[in-house]
């Protein structure tokens, strides 16, 4: 009997450690706000460009939006970013509906675990973003370029590089300046109007936080 008792006192808790340790931990997952499922349901598949990268974990529903909580495979994890989005795609025929990431900026900030992501209701909405994304994109780039320029002409300030180059091109750096504010607010301009037609055509969704 005594044996016994030991061998439980050893062995159960060698037994928990292994179960523990054996178990693999979750997945991570993320969530996509939607007005509608559109008849997505858990094990719904997750799809980029036509292949399958991960698949929908649950449907919750709530007043006024439907969370859906996805997961994706190893392997597409690090697709998911900033500038992404999801929407329903539901198959002709007997197909199930399957959810499609689209990517605007594969260079734009991974989105992390448990991160919740607007997602689009209609491919025009998804276009709409994209043009959007890209403007903005425009913008930042082109006034990264000017200051990386403005710096490096900067550098050369005591140099007789400098003043060779200011006989040859005059008013360089007032009609840099220029260019890069005429043109900057030409392209903010744009992104603003194409904002406002967003928020008029999906008012529910550019409202939300």
């Amino acid at each position: 009997m005594r044996k016994l008792t030991v061998a439980l006192s050893l062995g159960l808790p060698l037994y928990f450690f292994l179960s523990v340790s054996a178990t693999p931990p979750a997945a991570p997952t993320w969530t996509v706000q939607l007005r509608n499922s559109k008849g997505l349901q858990t094990g719904d598949l997750v799809q980029e460009a036509g292949r399958p990268i991960g698949h929908v974990v649950r449907v919750d529903t709530h007043s006024t939006s439907v969370h859906i909580v996805i997961t994706l495979d190893l392997d597409a994890r690090d697709r998911l970013r900033e500038r992404t989005t999801l929407f329903v795609i539901t198959p002709t025929g007997a197909g199930r509906p399957v959810l499609r990431l689209v990517v605007f900026d594969k260079h734009s900030p991974p989105l992390p675990s448990g991160s919740m992501i607007a997602g689009a209701e209609s491919e025009i909405e998804v276009e709409l973003r994209r043009q959007l994304a890209a403007m903005e994109s425009a913008v930042q780039t082109f006034t990264q370029q000017v200051e990386t320029f403005n710096r490096a002409l900067d550098q050369t300030q005591k140099s007789e590089e400098k003043r060779q180059l200011e006989e040859s091109v005059g008013n360089l750096f007032d009609t840099l300046q220029k260019t890069r504010d005429e043109v900057t607010q030409s392209l903010s301009e744009e992104v603003d109007r194409w904002t406002k037609l967003y928020e008029r055509l999906f008012p529910a969704v550019a409202a939300k936080p």
